[in-house]
């Protein structure tokens, strides 16, 4: 009998008081029991996100339509419904969330190695005990429920492939110190070979130029970025060369040190092709001028004319940011982020602007969307934590103790998760409750 026993007991004991969610509640006992740690984490999510719709529709009388779990738990914590789920148990909410949703995503590259996420019995004792928590309070103030409100089918999540990350400076925005900000003063998100399961055609041997097309792809998708529509795309076999010879200057694979030679390398020639180029083409040099640290707003306007052309947005963005635009900045990438709900770079770049500006609580939940879209990225979570600090402290300045506690352990949680994925500050802040 492991630690989880009384755990699972005291679930079975709540388990007849919740309608249609017993379901998850005997199949995470039966996964309990069976050391399925990762099916553990998962049923306790979705059940937390059973009881959200439910409190949607009971307490404040809306329709919970297509709504993540980050977008139910944040409508709690708004001002205007303070006090319908207590401080405490909102915090353990957003430790079910956390745990369920690292659970949710393989993070290995290949099916022959050895590099995913581990989910081990004291992860699940610490999802549990917060079930506990929640499944107890919920039972004591909605006891008298019969039935949970209807669920609509969730989002459809990509496992994207495992990557390594290049981690940016840390953020202290609460203290002052300088955000994630790069070439310059460019919000610059980056994951090396992140995404390509999420945006990969299917790839051929041929040399012909749909082969050179999906090659193309394979670079954005090296880049955790959405290709462009296919009607904004290169169509021309010697422009689709000359992407992916000087595509490959430009990626998020490119060491630090050389970021900034290898684009100024390949602007000239990407900018001689000029008037050839299609918006896709386009998106390139304005790429490579804000690299190289020359940002071309007239290059970011001609490939601006894609629309829906998420990558040039979130582009479109950084620009807006290198240029001290900060309204601008922040109108591109809701664009983008918006346009693809697999895209979690607009949603990073957005809480690290709402950081720097003090503006926590958008930092939290922009951070939370983007942890939501790529969950194995251990700099996303540790933003979030620094998110949850600021919000934090504000807080206790408004004598609001209870909200600062629950902020401090879901910070803790946040900073946690990065450690647990390999960020190199999280430890030290990884701290027991």
């Amino acid at each position: 009998m492991t630690e989880l026993e009384p755990l699972l007991q005291r679930i079975e004991q709540l388990t007849p008081h919740f309608g249609r969610a017993q379901d998850d509640l005997v199949a995470l006992a039966t996964r309990g029991r069976n050391r399925d740690y990762k099916g553990v984490l998962q049923n306790a999510r979705l059940v937390l996100e059973m009881l959200l719709r439910s409190l949607v529709s009971t307490e404040l009388k809306q329709t919970p339509g297509k709504a993540m779990l980050d977008e139910l738990i944040t409508k709690f914590r708004q001002q205007a419904n303070a006090g319908i789920i207590p401080t405490h148990i909102l915090a353990h909410m957003g430790t079910v969330q956390a745990w369920g949703n690292l659970s949710s995503h393989d993070h290995a590259a290949g099916l022959h190695d050895d590099t995913g996420v581990k989910v081990d019995l004291q992860e699940a004792a610490t999802s549990l005990n917060s079930l506990v928590a929640i499944l107890t309070w919920y039972k004591e103030s909605h006891g008298q429920e019969t039935a949970l409100a209807p669920a609509t089918e969730a989002p459809v999540k990509v496992t994207p492939s495992a990557s390594t990350v290049r981690r940016v400076p840390s953020a202290r925005p609460a203290d002052g110190r300088r955000l994630a900000l790069a070439g310059g003063a460019a919000l610059v998100a980056v994951a090396a070979g992140l995404g390509v399961l999420s945006y990969r055609p299917g790839a051929g041997p041929s040399s012909t130029a749909p082969s050179l097309r999906e090659k193309v792809d394979a670079l954005y998708a090296v880049n955790a970025e959405p290709a462009p529509p296919a009607d904004c795309q290169e169509k021309d076999p010697q422009g689709l060369v000359m992407l992916l010879e000087l595509g490959s200057k430009l990626s998020d694979g490119v060491p630090d040190k050389d970021r900034v030679r290898e684009a100024t390398a390949a602007l000239p020639a990407l900018r001689a092709r000029g008037p050839q180029w299609s918006p896709e083409g386009w998106f390139h040099v304005a790429r490579a001028s804000l690299l190289a640290g020359q940002p071309d707003a007239e290059a970011m306007n001609k490939a601006l004319l894609c629309a829906n052309f998420a990558a040039a947005e979130n582009l479109a963005g950084r620009m807006g940011v290198a240029h001290q635009n900060l309204k601008e900045a922040v109108e591109r990438l809701t664009r983008a982020a918006e346009l693809d709900a697999r895209f979690w770079k607009p949603r990073y770049n957005l809480g690290l602007i709402y950081l720097q500006v003090l503006r926590v609580d958008k930092a939290v939940l922009w951070l939370q969307r983007a942890a939501e879209s790529a969950p194995e990225i251990a700099d996303i979570h540790f933003r979030l934590g620094e998110a949850y600090q600021a919000r934090a402290k504000e807080t206790e300045t408004a004598g609001r103790p209870q909200e600062a506690v629950a902020d401090h352990e879901l910070a803790r949680a946040a900073f946690c998760r990065a450690k647990a994925l390999g960020h190199p500050d999280a430890a030290a802040l990884c701290t027991a409750p």
